[in-house]
């Protein structure tokens, strides 16, 4: 081999029958079999067809460059910190580069020397560690919307439940309004037939002063006892009390013959203190309020259901009864004491001009709907 490097490094390329004749100058005597097997063992190449000559010589492998843990990481195309990650994972992935001893190093600030092959693993590191990264961002964020549809559908789920709840409770609350107006209704159907029944059952009951009275209702307080024992000494007066007109109940419709009045009585006691009924507004008992906000409209009212169902072209007189004082304000409304309401209305109605004939009484008890006299009124 040293004599066939000799003659090449001299006279090159040289085909083989010539080397052969070259060698045998130098008395090395080669087969061409024996020539072709040095020539194919290294150091030797071919150059033109059938040409051989020395292979050039190699040069020397250049400096491994250094790096600080920045540039280091600047090559990489990562952060410092995103580099020392990395690094930890190609401890397991390549085991044969001292991977742990090159992070200590760059952690301590030292320059590196790094080889090509290192940096090359070190970039095929960061772009799995890319890979990686991103594959698990894009889980995390499928996971989170994952998460986000889940609270979605249980959000719908529970506006849902929450919207058939309401839906129950509005059924609920109807069935319990109409189960209500329904008990009213019946009530009220059986206040009726037990009215009606007073009715057929009720009787005219002459009075000692020679008038006639009808209860369609018993008594229920004092007040009403003692409105009953007064207007029971009315001469010549047809009294019914507890009359029901038009979907209300008047406590006392006097048929007189000087008019009718309307008698509506109050359960205030006379130690109570003085009730005073103004002209407009609520009335009081000492500046309390009563039950009845406006007894004067209340009473007023009566009078124009017992106008519009009597359908009688006859005067008609507004009464307010308590049992104790009281002062009023003008003079559309007649205000006594209970115990004194038949003086009070006996003075009131005779000094009435007009007349109310027994025709006239007989058929607004008529319209009233309440039992026949016994005999025709007197008095009238």
């Amino acid at each position: 081999m040293p004599a066939v490097a000799e003659i090449l490094r001299l006279r090159a390329p040289l085909s083989l029958p010539v080397l052969r004749a070259a060698l045998k100058g130098k008395r090395v005597l080669l087969t061409e079999e024996e020539l072709l097997a040095v020539l194919t063992s290294g150091g030797f190449v071919e150059g033109p067809p059938g040409q051989w000559s020395l292979a050039p010589a190699s040069s020397p492998a250049p400096a491994p460059a250094r790096f600080n843990r920045a540039s280091l990481a600047s090559r990489a195309g990562v952060e410092g910190d995103v580099l020392l990650k990395v690094l930890e994972t190609l401890v397991t992935d390549h085991p044969e580069v001292n991977w742990g001893a090159l992070r200590d190093r760059l952690e301590s600030g030292a320059d590196v020397a790094v080889s090509d092959r290192t940096l090359g693993l070190l970039e095929e590191g960061v772009r799995r560690f890319e890979v990686a990264r991103l594959r698990a961002e894009k889980q995390a964020a499928e996971e989170r919307a994952r998460e986000a549809e889940r609270r979605r559908e249980l959000q719908q789920l529970a506006e849902s439940e929450v919207a058939m709840l309401r839906a129950e409770l509005d059924d609920e609350r109807r069935r319990a309004h109409d189960a209500a107006l329904e008990r009213d209704r019946l009530r009220q159907e059986a206040e009726k037939l037990m009215a009606l029944k007073e009715q057929e059952t009720a009787t005219w009951v002459a009075t000692a002063a020679g008038g006639w009275m009808l209860d369609l209702g018993a008594p229920e307080t004092f007040g009403e006892e003692k409105l009953r024992q007064a207007l029971g000494q009315l001469e010549s007066a047809l009294v019914v009390l507890n009359v029901p007109v038009s979907g209300r109940e008047i406590e006392a419709v006097v048929v007189h013959p000087g008019g009718i009045a309307v008698v509506e009585q109050y359960d205030i006691p006379s130690t109570a203190g003085v009730v005073e009924v103004p002209a407009e507004g609520a009335a009081s008992v000492e500046g309390r309020p009563l039950e009845v906000a406006d007894p004067r409209a209340d009473v007023l009212a009566a009078v124009r259901l017992l106008q519009k169902a009597a359908s009688l072209d006859l005067a008609y007189l507004p009464v307010l009864a308590f049992q104790g004082p009281a002062e009023a304000e003008g003079e559309d409304v007649l205000v006594c004491l209970t115990s004194e309401v038949d003086l009070a209305v006996d003075d009131m109605l005779h000094s009435q001009s007009a007349r109310v004939s027994a025709d006239d009484a007989v058929a607004l008890l008529a319209k009233l709907g309440v039992p026949e006299l016994p005999q025709p009124p007197s008095g009238f």
